[in-house]
């Protein structure tokens, strides 16, 4: 669980879980047309996300731990940028950050947005 999460933010994540989930699971081309057209609400979701993995405020079992211990420092460099530079990097991104974090991240924090609503 963790320590803290408003119920904004929970509003945040929650209204994007759609966006969210299609750009874990669609290839390289759809992810970038998708943030491309992508609201600036999703980055400033994207960026609570990587915050909340990034200071360890989610409690994630040892399969997840190790899909996000390699992205570790990207996740670290990410959660302090401003949703301009998310989506820059986000852009330019090569490999699969992107997915492999939102497939670790998106079931824990859909069980915890289920908790506090």
């Amino acid at each position: 669980m963790p320590k803290h999460l408003s119920l904004k933010e929970v509003g945040l994540i929650k209204r994007h879980s759609y966006i969210l989930k299609k750009l874990a699971k669609s290839n390289s081309k759809d992810r970038k047309a998708i943030i491309r057209n992508a609201p600036s609400e999703l980055f400033q979701a994207l960026n609570l996300i990587f915050k909340l993995l990034s200071t360890d405020k989610i409690e994630l079992n040892k399969q997840q731990t190790n899909k996000i211990k390699r992205h570790k420092n990207l996740l670290r460099k990410t959660s302090r940028l401003s949703s301009g530079g998310i989506k820059r990097q986000l852009q330019n991104q090569k490999g699969g950050f992107l997915p492999a974090i939102l497939s670790a991240a998106l079931p824990i924090i859909g069980s915890i947005i289920k908790n506090i609503i």
